[in-house]
């Protein structure tokens, strides 16, 4: 058999000493892989872990993110569709106010014009129905201061309507 006390103190070891501290390294790794070991893999692990979700969760939001910009943005576009109708639509309507406005000052105006035309015509009328009594009161005093007094009544006043009776022929004209 081979002399490992002879060997070891040609190398300068004492055996007794690599015993003793190779003992001791065994029960300082056991009790760091006991007691240390074990909770820093676990607390790695735990971390491992809540990194994990994390990402997870991270990938999530960016996909809840893209969905709501989609469903953002085709809210938008309604939006601005529904803007655009709502303008469209007042437009026609402040156009067919328009045109009922207008229409109805037409109306207005024809009736004013109408209305006008007419008391002028009733004016007209009665300027010359005025006109025409006083050329008849006059035709009868130039006519009774005209005549002959040695006229008899019933003579003058066939004188005055044959008088009065061609000037209302000729105003008519």
């Amino acid at each position: 058999m081979v002399d490992f006390s002879g060997l070891f103190s040609r190398f300068g070891i004492d055996w007794h000493l690599l015993i003793i501290q190779s003992l001791n390294f065994v029960l300082v790794a056991f009790l760091l892989y006991r007691f240390g070991f074990k909770s820093v893999v676990r607390l790695m692990d735990e971390r491992r872990g809540k990194i994990e979700s994390g990402l997870k969760y991270a990938d999530a939001m960016k996909k809840e993110m893209v969905a709501f910009e989609g469903s953002r943005a085709a809210r938008v576009e309604s939006a601005k569709k529904e803007a655009e109708d709502i303008v469209k639509a007042a437009r026609n309507s402040a156009k067919t106010i328009l045109e009922q406005g207008k229409a109805e000052s037409r109306q207005i105006a024809d009736g004013m014009v109408s209305n006008a035309e007419r008391e002028i015509a009733r004016r007209h009328e009665k300027i010359l129905n005025d006109v025409k009594a006083e050329i008849g009161a006059l035709v009868v005093d130039v006519a009774k201061s005209v005549l002959p007094s040695q006229m008899t009544d019933a003579e003058r006043d066939s004188y005055v309507f044959a008088a009065e009776k061609m000037l209302l022929s000729e105003s008519v004209r």
